[in-house]
């Protein structure tokens, strides 16, 4: 029971309520997780509901200050006592008048843990930080400013056998209008709400429970939603995108999100949050993938007329000249007219096989617009071979014939898939190709591990590690070593093991020789070896050396070069 008559409605409750219409006129509510109200008159005669009854008050009756309810969206039950209704209200805040939302997601607090510490010390003192700093935006959507906070929201309490207290913390998105919002549109911004963090975190995430107010008075509204008892550990470094990822880019996702893609969101991407929970073969998941892909790219190639098609007079004609030019020529006429092409003099066959459009294909569309974007990340993961893979394996699904490649090769394909879509979400979101970049360099979520990535590709493009031009000889002797420990020095234009100093340096930090040594850093005992006062010598952790197309990463190396070009790859 809520505060004030007012009942707290979770959406994954179940819940059984006496409550009457009238006097005397009473009736079991019927809250089940996953399905719709169900109002159920229970007195000794009959009731009947009108047809266009679509609004019903009720009120509990069995305890002072029972709550009253507000049943509306009325849907046709098939019987006369029952009647199922969309949403089911509780509050004191005017139905009619409310502008602001919200909506409690209780995972999302895992999702900020590291946000989150504590500490006890020996003396007993309990200390650290329990406070999950908000975040806030404001968007002009339609005429009228809406703003957009998530905050947190926690309490201590005892523990069930009263030895102990216990820190629960939940998060919560706060939407709040210039003008008043209807159930139906609040239903709309539980879903926008969910998908949001759904594709933020890479989990299905799930709102507990909706509360509104209209300014001054609060109430809970209950929404049916998908039953959905899946758990999920958000926790970093779970998440796709990380917290603090989240926090450098939240008002730029909420203006994309909110205002400027809506109809991307809504209408293709939506499409995509059923698979986050769906655990079905491989080759269906990459075909309903690819279909979501496909719809998408169309709508781009529309959108931003990159199908290059011909003025229609033009079409007209080009193809009226080029009909007439194969019927008065019986050399071109009998060669271009056999077998599949048919009789090309007529306009109409030739018309079917030289459309008026250049993008028809999947593998085209997708093409054409990733080659409007540029390649810049998803050269990083995928290929021209990749997209077709991916169509071969969309086609077979969708036929019904058995896949030809193995399950480990579907796999591959799959998340290469997945992570292309997921590059074109988060593109929408308002992300620069740089911070996708950076989000798939780092985490634990499973399509950042599953997605086979081009490791080179994605280092250098981040800077986060330096190439090294070799010779042939010097790349086959390294790509077989895991470079620990070397020391490389530049000769003119050319990298080579410095062979001398890679033997001192590993004699000098050997295990029966590092208790006894008084230089701890790699690159400082280099510096004492080096006879040429113009070089110095830096440690980096990640190089890569290369030979036409061709890389190997190294560790821990040391690189002896002049200060310059040190600086130039950010050791200095």
């Amino acid at each position: 029971m809520g505060i004030g008559g007012i009942l707290d409605l979770l959406l994954a409750e179940n819940l059984d309520l006496n409550v009457r219409i009238a006097e005397g006129e009473y009736c079991k509510l019927k809250i089940k997780f996953g399905s719709l109200p169900k109002l159920s008159h229970v007195s000794k005669h009959w009731y009947f509901y009108d047809n266009n009854e679509d609004v019903i008050q009720v009120e509990g009756f069995t305890e002072p200050l029972s709550p009253k309810y507000l049943l509306s969206q009325a849907l046709n039950s098939g019987t006369y006592t029952n009647k199922l209704f969309r949403y089911v209200y509780s509050g004191k805040a005017d139905a009619t008048k409310l502008k602001k939302v919200y909506f409690t997601f209780p995972e999302l607090a895992a999702y900020f843990n590291t946000e989150i510490s504590r500490n006890l010390e020996q003396n007993g003192d309990l200390s650290g930080n329990v406070t999950i700093e908000p975040m806030e935006a404001t968007v002009l959507k339609d005429t009228q400013y809406m703003k957009i906070g998530l905050y947190q929201y926690y309490q201590l309490s005892d523990t069930s056998t009263n030895d102990g207290f216990k820190f629960t913390s939940s998060m919560t998105l706060v939407l709040e209008f210039e003008n008043s919002i209807n159930f139906s549109d609040i239903e709309k911004y539980l879903y926008k709400a969910t998908n949001l963090f759904t594709w933020v975190t890479g989990f299905p995430v799930k709102v507990s429970k909706i509360e509104v107010s209209d300014g001054e008075n609060g109430g809970s509204l209950y929404i049916p939603t998908v039953k959905d008892t899946s758990e999920h550990d958000l926790s970093h470094p779970n998440g796709f995108m990380l917290a603090f990822r989240l926090r450098e880019h939240f008002v730029e996702i909420c203006e994309s999100y909110f205002v400027k893609n809506t109809f991307e969101f809504e209408n293709i991407w939506s499409r995509t949050i059923p698979l986050y929970n769906f655990n079905g073969i491989l080759e269906y998941e990459t075909m309903l993938y690819a279909a979501i892909l496909d719809k998408y790219c169309s709508y781009k190639v529309d959108q931003l007329n990159l199908n290059s098609t011909l003025d229609e007079d033009e079409y007209n004609e080009l193809t009226s000249k080029l009909s007439a030019l194969i019927s008065g020529e019986t050399d071109l006429h009998r060669t271009f007219s056999k077998g599949i092409l048919n009789d090309l003099s007529n306009i109409r066959v030739l018309r079917e096989i030289l459309p008026n459009r250049s993008v028809a294909t999947f593998n085209q569309k997708v093409k054409r617009y990733l080659n409007y974007i540029g390649r810049h990340v998803t050269e990083v993961f995928l290929s021209s071979d990749d997209l077709y893979l991916i169509k071969k394996v969309r086609d077979r699904a969708a036929h019904g014939e058995v896949e030809q490649f193995s399950t480990d090769e579907v796999s591959k394909i799959y998340w290469k898939l997945r992570m292309l879509v997921t590059y074109l979400i988060y593109k929408d979101l308002g992300l620069s190709d740089d911070d996708f970049l950076e989000i798939i360099s780092f985490g634990f979520n499973p399509l950042s591990l599953n997605c086979e990535v081009d490791k080179f590709k994605l280092d250098t493009k981040l800077k986060e590690a330096i190439t090294l031009p070799v010779s042939e000889q010097v790349f086959s002797e390294l790509s077989s070593n895991h470079g620990v420990n070397l020391v490389l020095i530049r000769v003119e234009n050319l990298y080579e093991v410095q062979k001398e100093y890679t033997i001192k340096l590993s004699n000098y930090f050997s295990i029966e020789r590092i208790k006894d040594a008084k230089i701890s850093r790699l690159d400082e005992y280099v510096k004492t070896l080096l006879e040429n006062p113009k070089l110095e010598a830096k440690y980096t952790g990640n190089a890569y050396v290369t030979h036409k197309g061709k890389s190997h990463n190294l560790h821990s190396i040391v690189l002896v070069d002049t200060p310059r070009k040190l600086k130039s790859y950010n050791l200095l």
